[in-house]
């Protein structure tokens, strides 16, 4: 198996208990509402009709958002797709790149600094995601604060547990279609 993907985390949500409540966000916007950050959540949450769930960066092993930034802002950092703001050019490849729609790029305002005076600069553009909150000792801020506990951080590990259940469930399902009985002495 790969390395990078056993290493990779993300943020999940279980639609099927998230409430909508937006904490998550507001957990997240605190976190970086910090000098030298982006004030700015790092997911976003998505309402249907039928569920509602944030989404957030996956740290895709590939990173298809790294893959396409021209000035190496988005990088892989072990387990993670980090952002290094400084190189971000505000070209916005890898909002159009980005399959799950969980980067944004915003615009802050830059201070210049003129031996002891500050002055407001120009506004520069900047891209956001979600960085696990690795600098956090807690870990995610959005996952300490969901009320509904529907956030979970899961990495390569879970993932593929979570697909070889599916498929193990998939294939029981598909045991009423069969004329042959199921052999119970498989190990499924």
């Amino acid at each position: 198996m790969n390395a990078v993907l056993e290493e990779s985390k993300c943020v999940m949500a279980d639609p099927s208990v998230c409430i909508g409540c937006k904490t998550c966000m507001a957990a997240c916007l605190e976190k970086h509402d910090v000098p030298n950050d982006v004030a700015a959540a790092r997911l976003n949450l998505v309402t249907t009709l039928a569920i509602s769930a944030p989404v957030a960066c996956r740290h895709c092993s590939d990173a298809p958002c790294a893959a396409v930034c021209p000035t190496n802002a988005l990088y892989r950092d072990g387990g993670r797709v980090a952002v290094e703001p400084k190189r971000c050019i505000g070209c916005r490849g890898c909002v159009m790149a980005c399959p799950f729609g969980a980067i944004d790029v915003v615009t802050r305002d830059v201070v210049v600094k003129l031996g002891n005076l500050a002055i407001q600069g120009h506004q520069k553009p900047t891209v956001v995601k979600c960085d696990l909150c690795f600098d956090r000792p807690g870990g995610p801020a959005c996952i300490e604060a969901c009320p509904t506990k529907g956030l979970v951080l899961v990495d390569g590990n879970k993932l593929t547990e979570n697909s070889k259940e599916k498929r193990r469930a998939a294939a029981l399902a598909s045991a009423c279609m069969s004329t042959l009985p199921i052999n119970e002495n498989l190990a499924v």
